[in-house]
């Protein structure tokens, strides 16, 4: 396989098979499996348990359920007229299904991802168990416009994640000539090569290149990630599809205004026009109509996504977990 395509699927998360860590999941006698992967990995970790009479239970991160069927096309494009050596080793070892179909219990991030998982596993157990954040003190904003080259007098539209085409940033492009004192900033690792390349050929075409800045990944715990989120005029989050959405409870909870998709688990905890703005999926028209709604709203979204931020605070979130783990026991 070309150098490019394996570092396009890693990207993705790949599908790798840990024998190491099938041997240590075998000698360490766990009571549970919890699994936050998904494919091959899965299916080993699960066939080890079944054989180990230990449960399994499976937390899926949007999974083949909520990815609609032409971003799976272009995500497994890579592997496209590619022998797989792997399902040699999967029809020998007789683990071909799907891991969600073997799974003990199925923990799905939306209420989207639950209603398609009982229609497809009727008879499995099937819990909604969303993300949750860190609240974050925001520091002083200090010298990060002057690294960056963003002009003072500039509002910042802000969207943190990757850059791919699922997250669908190139629709926020056509804000910039509507509203000449806007300043698009792009942050997060390039997952999609060509998509950040059409991203910035588009900026070029049409004349805006000079108000787009693209920061290609910040650490998590990075100090000007945070600056960024302190300089913010609003944070949009414009995912053709979202299993969940943590970058826009970050926003909520950095109280920044936050303009979002209609789309999967965005819909669990935004309500448009209380605690964020939310527009058709990839919908131009319907974007600009809620980036012009932000002045008149702003502070009752600042309040309102305050609030929401707090609920799905992760020590709460967190202390579900326990018995979710007595009931698979039981």
């Amino acid at each position: 396989m070309p150098e490019m395509d394996k570092i396009a699927l890693d990207k993705k998360g790949g599908n790798p098979l840990t024998i190491e860590l099938l041997q240590y999941l075998k000698n360490a006698k766990f009571d549970i499996f919890h699994l936050h992967a998904g494919g091959r990995i899965a299916n080993y970790a699960i066939k080890l348990g079944k054989a180990l009479d230990t449960p399994c239970i499976m937390s899926l991160h949007g999974g083949a359920c909520a990815i609609p069927a032409k971003e799976m096309e272009l995500m497994l494009k890579p592997l496209k007229y590619k022998f797989s050596y792997g399902g040699i080793i999967d029809r020998l070892f007789n683990v071909r299904q799907t891991p969600e179909s073997r799974a003990d219990m199925l923990l799905a991030l939306s209420n989207e991802e639950v209603n398609k998982l009982r229609k497809l596993y009727p008879d499995k157990k099937v819990e909604l168990f969303p993300n949750g954040i860190l609240h974050r003190d925001l520091p002083e904003a200090g010298f990060f416009r002057q690294k960056y080259n963003i002009p003072e007098n500039k509002k910042v539209i802000l969207c943190i994640s990757r850059i791919d085409y699922q997250k669908n940033q190139k629709i926020l492009l056509e804000l910039l000539p509507h509203h000449q004192g806007a300043h698009l900033l792009l942050i997060g690792p390039v997952t999609s090569q060509w998509y950040y390349d059409e991203i910035c050929e588009r900026a070029e075409k049409s004349g805006v290149k000079e108000r787009l800045t693209i920061i290609p990944g910040l650490k998590p715990d990075s100090l000007e990630l945070l600056q960024a989120l302190k300089t913010a005029y609003c944070f949009i989050l414009p995912s053709r599809h979202e299993p969940f959405g943590i970058a826009a409870l970050e926003a909520l909870d950095a109280q920044v205004p936050l303009i979002a998709s209609a789309v999967g688990g965005l819909r669990d905890f935004l309500a448009d026009g209380k605690n964020a703005l939310l527009f058709e999926d990839n919908n131009v028209a319907s974007l600009l109509e809620a980036y012009n709604k932000i002045e008149l709203l702003r502070n009752d979204l600042i309040i309102n996504g305050t609030v929401t931020a707090q609920e799905y605070n992760w020590q709460s979130i967190a202390g579900k977990l326990p018995a979710v783990f007595r009931e698979l026991k039981a």
